[in-house]
């Protein structure tokens, strides 16, 4: 089968790209079917593969179905669950009371009556999606929320894939279409997102929820020449801030991409930086770029508003977004520290960077296993080695450093943040921005050599593992969960997780 030809597109960078024969119209719609039906095949081959890993998560819903609940609780018209409500659901084992809940002592102002209220503290949107399924099955205990997000988790990928098509077809991408379906697979299976699309609770739905937004908004932003493509990047910034809040940090890539199809004319290639960023102001369409932007905040605005009356409504204040609430052991170093610190940074560090497998002596108990992972997770570069070749890149340009631009502030604010993400196979939090990593592998123009496919299969071959083991009956010996005594925020003795360092 041959290429597809590129289509025709007005920008700057386009103009650089090889010249070729106009397409017939049959031959350019073979070429959008053909992209559309290899995006539905990862799709298809990403949630096979996800759900004959879950197993037998699929058949029943999880001990932590947050969003599940909060589906139920709109239903009766309310926000939270009263005490004696979620104590009865956790003496039935059909949900975990003591995971991640913000508890507030609520006082009826008539009757001087106080009520303990848990609340989802979690952003709401991967529960809009639930909502209706789960109005559907009755209530949350009826709702299988693992199966819901296994069916959503081959999404991201696929629209990654289609994604790196477009950057192909613009000229800004030198990789095949082989080449980039199998970019998009290595992030379904040999990236942590892997084990995360797997296990169907609270917070790794909300991963994959954020990963299909995301890879959606990089699409749109990949069409910015469109106007409704602007409106729908924001759009889709506003639901991934509502599913997982760091995601609002990533909009200097449609910043970017929005100039850029404002240009009246290709920028000069030769001078200083300074000199190309004026001849490029000069030939920036100011009112042009300008409606694309407001198209894209209107949108947000509207995302932010939504959320602070969102808090207003559940805790009476609109900037109490509900994580200073949780009744969770170390909430003295949220007190004491703040939800994002300096202080956090080194243990964050040391999880995304530099956590490797524990290798015990030979002679070790049969109930240890011979490796073992940290409950805190193992390296980036240990589950995805392939993120090594980011380092080197053979091609550079401005959509290189956009990426950049817009990696940089997301991750900086998972390292700052409090959690590091224990309990974790791998780093989870680099499912903020991962798929951008993928597509700066695609534009770097790396051969995909003999080393590169060996960290492939390495890639694979971990996740899959974690996939398969993680928080599974049977693989507890391969894990390491060390806790110690501290002081907790009610000033009683209680046990913690270790970190590194601890607090």
């Amino acid at each position: 089968m041959s290429e597809p030809t590129p289509e025709k597109d007005a920008t700057p960078e386009a103009a650089e790209a090889p010249k070729s024969e106009p397409a017939p119209a049959g031959r350019a719609f073979d070429s959008l079917k053909r992209r559309l039906s290899v995006a539905l095949a990862i799709y298809a081959l990403c949630t096979a593969v996800f759900a004959w890993v879950a197993g037998d998560r699929l058949e029943i819903h999880t001990m932590n179905n947050h969003f599940a609940i909060q589906a139920e609780v709109w239903k009766a018209g309310r926000w939270y669950l009263t005490e004696e409500d979620l104590a009865g659901r956790h003496h039935r084992r059909e949900v975990d009371m003591g995971n991640d809940w913000a508890v507030v002592q609520h006082k009826d102002r008539a009757t001087g009556k106080v009520e303990t209220r848990y609340f989802n503290s979690f952003p709401v949107f991967p529960a809009v999606l639930m909502y209706p399924f789960v109005s559907l099955a009755g209530s949350a205990l009826m709702f299988k929320d693992a199966l819901f997000v296994v069916a959503l988790a081959g999404v991201g990928p696929a629209l990654l894939f289609l994604a790196l098509e477009r950057l192909r077809l613009q000229g800004r991408n030198g990789r095949t279409w082989k080449e980039n379906a199998f970019l998009a697979l290595l992030f379904a299976l040999g990236s942590v997102y892997f084990f995360s699309a797997v296990q169907g609770t609270v917070w790794f739905a909300a991963h994959v929820v954020a990963v299909g937004l995301l890879c959606g908004y990089l699409l749109a932003s990949l069409h910015a020449d469109k106007l409704w493509a602007c409106a729908l990047a924001g759009l889709l910034v506003g639901c991934g801030w509502h599913t997982r809040p760091p995601f609002i940090l990533g909009v200097a890539l449609f910043a970017f991409e929005a100039a850029r199809v404002s240009l009246r004319g290709e920028v000069r290639a030769d001078g200083t930086l300074l000199d190309r960023a004026r001849d490029a102001w000069s030939k920036l369409d100011k009112r042009a770029v300008l409606v694309r932007y407001a198209l894209f905040a209107i949108p947000i605005v509207g995302a932010i508003g939504v959320m602070l009356a969102i808090n207003d409504a559940r805790f009476g204040n609109p900037f109490e977004f509900g994580h200073t609430l949780l009744n969770v052991v170390w909430m003295e170093r949220v007190k004491r520290w703040g939800l994002f610190s300096y202080h956090y940074l080194s243990r964050n560090m040391t999880c995304a960077f530099t956590l490797l497998p524990i290798v015990n002596p030979a002679d070790a108990p049969a109930h240890v296993g011979r490796v073992q992972f940290s409950g805190n997770g193992l390296a980036l570069w240990v589950t995805t080695p392939l993120f090594l070749w980011l380092l080197w890149p053979k091609q550079k340009g401005a959509l290189h450093f956009a990426l950049w631009a817009t990696v940089a502030p997301i991750a900086l604010q998972d390292l700052l943040y409090q959690n590091s993400g224990w309990v974790q196979f791998g780093y989870r939090f680099s499912n903020d921005y991962a798929p951008y990593l993928f597509v700066l592998l695609a534009i770097g123009a790396r051969p995909f050599g003999a080393m590169f496919k060996a960290a492939a299969a390495w890639a694979l071959a971990i996740n899959t593992f974690g996939a398969v083991s993680f928080q599974r009956r049977g693989y507890e010996k391969y894990y390491y969960l060390q806790t110690y005594t501290l002081q907790a925020y009610d000033g009683k003795p209680s046990l913690q997780s270790v970190t590194y360092p601890p607090d």
